[in-house]
């Protein structure tokens, strides 16, 4: 799923972004159904699984990476392109995520292993990634806008519910109330319009997260520059730390995260630069605007921060006369609508 990728596009970014809480409704009870009934359970002792994603799909996978690992599981995170057909395979079960399952590159990088270790993620009712999967994850066929945002935040629902269900056996009750707590944040905003005012003018945007917070930053960055056609990075705080930061001035900044974070912003404000800090913990930051969000388990908390930098990207995409929902480019390579051969890539 990369950001143009929502397939129908019906809605515009900001009915998409006001959609989410429905529509998080309707993908939790399709995947929870889908979930019960067993047939996603693939997931067996001493498997490595691999997830797979481009675009906005690779980063909705950095929380639920970060989950696995934490509970004990060898995963491994991976772009797609960067890897070589032919090459050694990083795991024995592949997990391609994409919107539409038109994305090349997944696909591509799943014809690489056998059939019975491809499963997907997906939101289309057809595809060529879902004729390919040994099983599919359905998220229920949600519209979306063309800068995905409604998709997103189901994507990354699913897979929150996907890895509570391998490893605890489960889903978390949590998830039931998840997409209220979204119409709850979506209420609120105004620290965040507050932000988009100091922020509109920057000449690039940072955006930094601690952990699974990967989330929310490298989406972020993607939702700046599609949507708001600015520069932007986004990083895990530790890589930020080592020499990124030092590239602060004409920037704004956004920190996903807690006391290292608030930190953070204590040094970035050496330079003057807007800062909004984004916490589910009671850390003091002077130097930056705050939103707070309640305290939640990693893939809901990485949920909710995307939805805080959904709103400020189309604040600051108002701010200077952006048309968020205007192509810029023909994609003309990267989606396909039947199954492509093994090994096309580089």
């Amino acid at each position: 799923m990369d950001q143009k990728d929502a397939a129908p596009t019906e809605f515009t970014v900001e009915e998409g972004i006001a959609a989410q809480p429905a529509s998080l409704r309707v993908s939790a009870a399709v995947v929870a159904e889908q979930l019960q009934a067993g047939t996603f359970d693939v997931l067996g002792a001493g498997r490595r699984p691999v997830l797979a994603g481009i675009g906005a799909s690779y980063a909705a996978l950095a929380a639920p990476l970060h989950v696995l690992r934490k509970r004990g599981i060898a995963a491994q995170r991976t772009s797609c392109g960067e890897l070589p057909a032919g090459g050694a395979r990083l795991g024995d079960l592949y997990i391609g995520v994409s919107q539409s399952g038109r994305s090349r590159e997944t696909i591509e990088t799943l014809l690489e292993v056998p059939p019975e270790a491809r499963v997907g993620v997906i939101n289309a009712e057809t595809s060529p990634l879902g004729t390919i999967c040994f099983t599919v994850l359905r998220l229920g066929g949600l519209r979306d806008s063309g800068v995905s945002t409604v998709a997103f935040s189901a994507t990354l629902q699913a897979l929150g519910m996907v890895v509570d269900r391998w490893t605890r056996g489960k889903v978390a009750a949590s998830w039931a109330s998840l997409a209220d707590r979204v119409g709850d944040l979506l209420a609120q905003g105004s620290e965040v319009t507050a932000a988009a005012e100091e922020m509109a003018g920057a000449g690039a945007f940072d955006l930094v997260g601690a952990g699974p917070s990967a989330t929310a930053a490298e989406q972020g960055a993607l939702l700046f520059r599609e949507g708001a056609h600015a520069a932007a990075t986004g990083m895990e705080t530790r890589s930020y730390l080592h020499g990124p930061m030092d590239a602060a001035g004409n920037t704004a900044h956004v920190l996903f995260g807690a006391e290292r974070e608030a930190l953070l912003a204590d040094q970035l404000a050496e330079k003057k630069v807007p800062i909004l800090l984004v916490t589910d913990s009671d850390c003091k930051a002077p130097s930056a605007r705050v939103v707070r969000l309640p305290r939640l388990e990693a893939c809901q908390r990485a949920l909710l921060e995307t939805v805080v930098v959904q709103q400020l990207v189309v604040a600051v995409a108002r701010l200077r006369g952006i048309a968020m929902d205007e192509d810029v480019f023909t994609r003309l390579d990267t989606k396909t609508d039947t199954v492509p051969e093994a090994g096309t890539h580089p």
